[in-house]
């Protein structure tokens, strides 16, 4: 992979999803490996409804890619964006590969209904002096 362009901060991304089409693929090992990272899959899929955290998770990883202005391809891949929840923080992205050497802070918000799943994601620079 080459070096990804250097983002143009602060950014906003946003993404929506259909939760039957990541449904369809609870059981596809393959599909779930090259979208989510091992403790991505652990979080949602003990859950009563793995679509839905599955999704949410999916539209962050989208949502960042749009932020960056790059989509997921050549410079960002699926599992480098990394969606955890916090307890008691709610949930935060970590980023993987090639764009984790830009300084950067991302916010996100998660939702979804019985069909959709949502995300908001803003990248602001981060503050190298800290």
């Amino acid at each position: 992979m080459s070096t990804p362009p250097k983002p143009i901060l602060p950014a906003l991304g946003i993404d929506l999803v259909e939760i039957d089409r990541i449904r369809e693929h609870l059981n596809d090992q393959q599909f779930l490996e090259r979208v989510f990272t091992e403790a991505e899959r652990e979080e949602c899929l003990r859950r009563a409804k793995p679509e839905e955290c599955l999704a949410a998770r999916w539209a962050t990883k989208e949502a960042v890619a749009k932020a960056l202005g790059t989509g997921i391809g050549e410079f960002l891949a699926f599992r480098e964006v990394e969606v955890l929840t916090v307890p008691g923080k709610g949930p935060r992205v970590r980023i993987h590969g090639p764009y984790a050497q830009y300084p950067m802070r991302i916010s996100v918000s998660l939702t979804h209904t019985r069909t959709t799943g949502a995300a908001v994601v803003m990248i602001f620079p981060e503050d190298e002096s800290n």
